[in-house]
């Protein structure tokens, strides 16, 4: 049975049980909503007035100099049932995500508006009370039009990290405009970093296509998911164990399409070390058991155990080569000390800097022979290979990191 809904003089509500609750917040805030809006929700008192829920609302109406309260009255109530009711009021209270607050507060500047035409930014920050601000409605409107487009943007975790993943986004689709905009500029490169799923797109290649293969996949470490809510870049991608099982599947057919004497550069997590030498081993490479060394010390190291673990500050790649290949550059030792790309200069997730990619493929091939890569994110290893006089043939299956991939590529075309 509903409950009826009576109005009770304030004067007539008991407040003597013990209450869990301490801290009652802004009133003040509270007492200003009630007055905009009315009475949201009663209060529940028992067959002697007594308050079971609803303290808050009294004390904004007290504030307000009302007279009487809306309530309900639950019967037969005992000390540990009105405890019970108290907690169960608090806790089960949901807090608004980050897209309800946004989409809130966007909306309650919208029906201002419908009833006002002169209403304000400034006044809905009023309105919505607490520390709201004119900057904070102006930005809560903006991502809520980012979020109908791209809805990806809705899993951030604070508005830095959604402004942030909504910036990278419109410079994202920026990019991909402009490379269809100017086909006379980007034709050629475009032609050879193709759009689609490397796992796929291989099998449709002709054999002995590439002198060499240097490529850097995802780790399989579910890095995108250790990361989420912590970086706000919109050029994430999926990093599961299932897609690395998938990639390593990989390996026969890049030893199909890999010119006799070619090489291979594969870059992994040291905890698949075992399967990634197994795979390309029994797809016929011949594989140094030393892995190539990215010496990264020079920017960011990490750890997620500080107290017990050394910071990482290396990153490992399998050398592996098809038949009786030769270096094209001897004389080089298995750790390449190279600066990763700076922070505040990246503008991926991932982004390996062109010049590791540069010292690799100078060693494996000569000008003018075929270097692919699998998985071209930013596009370093075609923007190397294009800055060395060497061809290059690239896949991409996110189309914003394919257009940066296109550009950065063009960008390192060799001088004349």
């Amino acid at each position: 049975m509903i409950p009826e809904l009576f109005e009770i003089p304030l004067t007539e509500v008991k407040i003597t049980r013990r209450r869990e609750r301490k801290d009652l917040g802004d009133l003040e805030e509270l007492a200003a909503s009630v007055l905009r809006v009315g009475q949201l929700q009663p209060i529940v008192v028992d067959d002697n007035n007594e308050l079971v829920a609803g303290e808050r609302r009294i004390n904004a109406f007290m504030l307000n100099g009302a007279v009487t309260i809306l309530a309900i009255r639950k019967k037969d109530v005992t000390e540990d049932m009105a405890k019970e009711m108290e907690l169960e009021e608090n806790l089960q209270r949901k807090n608004f995500t980050l897209e309800e607050q946004v989409r809130g507060l966007a909306e309650l500047d919208r029906l201002r508006r419908v009833r006002d035409p002169n209403w304000t930014q400034v006044q809905t920050a009023v309105a919505a009370g607490g520390k709201t601000s004119q900057r904070d409605v102006s930005q809560a409107i903006q991502l809520t039009k980012m979020m109908d487009l791209f809805p990806e943007i809705a899993k951030a975790t604070s508005i830095n990290q959604a402004l942030n993943m909504a910036k990278a986004k419109a410079t994202n689709i920026g990019r991909i405009l402009d490379v269809q905009a100017q086909p006379e500029n980007f034709a050629e490169i475009e032609s050879k970093i193709w759009l689609g799923d490397s796992t796929e797109v291989i099998r449709g290649l002709d054999d002995e296509m590439f002198h060499a293969i240097v490529t850097d996949p995802p780790f399989g470490v579910d890095y995108d998911q250790r990361v989420a809510g912590t970086i706000g870049d919109a050029s994430a991608y999926e990093d599961s164990k299932e897609l690395y099982l998938k990639i390593l599947g990989m390996a026969p057919e890049m030893y199909r399409v890999l010119k006799p004497k070619g090489f291979v550069v594969f870059f992994f997590g040291m905890s698949w070390y075992r399967e990634v030498v197994d795979a390309f081993e029994k797809a016929g490479f011949s594989v140094d058991p030393i892995p190539l060394i990215w010496d990264r010390t020079d920017g960011r190291t990490f750890t997620n155990c500080p107290d017990h673990l050394f910071a990482k500050g290396y990153d490992v790649a399998l050398h592996a080569w098809k038949g009786e290949a030769k270096f094209a550059k001897q004389g080089r030792h298995n750790v390449f000390r190279i600066p990763p790309v700076p922070t505040h200069e990246r503008e991926m997730l991932v982004e390996r800097p062109v010049e590791l990619y540069a010292e690799l493929i100078k060693h494996l091939t000569i000008p003018g022979e075929v270097v692919a890569d699998f998985f071209a994110g930013s596009g370093s290893c075609p923007a190397a290979a294009h800055s060395l006089g060497r061809d290059f043939f690239a896949v991409e299956k996110n189309p914003e990191r394919r257009a940066a991939a296109i550009q950065k590529t063009k960008a390192y075309a060799p001088s004349k």
